[in-house]
């Protein structure tokens, strides 16, 4: 029996499908990011889960685009793997690395990180928005993000 190889189609729809399935856990909570309901700890697993939908998404759709920006998702993958793992991300550090991208913004169908005056992630579906910089939200939106790119990377 031959053993299955994935071609990069199929790599990019099981990409797709991986992040619909943590957007759709958050679908069925039912609740906006800044409820007053959630507990602080759902309030950093949405935005984990969100930012890890925008950025597997958005990152494989830059690539289809151009390929060669490849490399400055690698670096940005690499310094964020760094940070994260170190635990030592900071809301200047998350901007700059974001900001070194060749894409405004990494987007998925629910969620939107952009720069603005600061990073903000968008959560489309209700229109919240939130400053992911702030020191209680930025290692889990690193960490989404990193490991959506992870993912879109093929890491």
């Amino acid at each position: 029996m031959k053993n299955p190889i994935l071609k990069f189609g199929d790599a990019l729809l099981l990409c797709v499908a991986l992040a619909l399935a943590s957007v759709s856990v958050i679908s069925f909570s039912g609740c906006a990011l800044l409820s007053k309901g959630s507990s602080q700890e759902q309030k950093l697993a949405d935005i984990h889960n969100l930012a890890y939908a925008a950025a597997s998404i958005g990152t494989s759709e830059a690539l289809l685009e151009n390929a060669v920006w490849r490399l400055h998702f690698e670096t940005a993958y690499v310094q964020l793997d760094r940070l994260v793992e170190q635990k030592i991300v900071t809301g200047d550090l998350l901007r700059g690395i974001i900001a070194s991208l060749p894409v405004r913004e990494l987007r998925s169908d629910r969620a939107r990180i952009a720069i603005e005056s600061a990073t903000f992630l968008f959560d489309q579906t209700v229109g919240t928005k939130i400053d992911i910089e702030k020191a209680q939200f930025v290692l889990a939106a690193a960490s989404g993000i990193r490991d959506g790119m992870r993912v879109a990377l093929r890491l």
